[in-house]
């Protein structure tokens, strides 16, 4: 198993999956409390504000996927891997941020 292999499958089991997962129970399943520091009495429409999270997450996991495939075939080197890491781990933040100034509450 070369580097690139157990790097890749590194990523693929310890970000990935988890990113989808909860990304998915937080969108679609409601469970807004993996959300840290989410509380919905902040929030005027909380189920709105989860679901967009919960798909910035489930999107960014999926970019995160094919990023590291395409690095496992040596697509890219792994300087133009941060380049591209670096856009598609800032969804999550971004979509908070957004939620945070679109849905509270004065």
């Amino acid at each position: 198993m070369d580097e690139f292999m157990f790097g890749g499958l590194i990523v693929l089991v310890t970000a990935v999956l988890p990113c989808l997962v909860f990304g998915y129970l937080i969108a679609f399943q409601g469970r807004r409390g993996l959300i840290s520091g989410w509380n919905d009495n902040k929030v005027s429409e909380p189920e709105k504000g989860g679901r967009i999270i919960g798909i910035s997450l489930i999107i960014m996991s999926v970019l995160l996927a094919i990023i590291t495939i395409l690095w496992f075939v040596r697509f890219f080197t792994e300087e133009e891997l941060t380049y591209y890491l670096l856009p598609t781990i800032s969804l999550p933040l971004i979509a908070a941020i957004y939620v945070k100034i679109k849905f509270r509450i004065n």
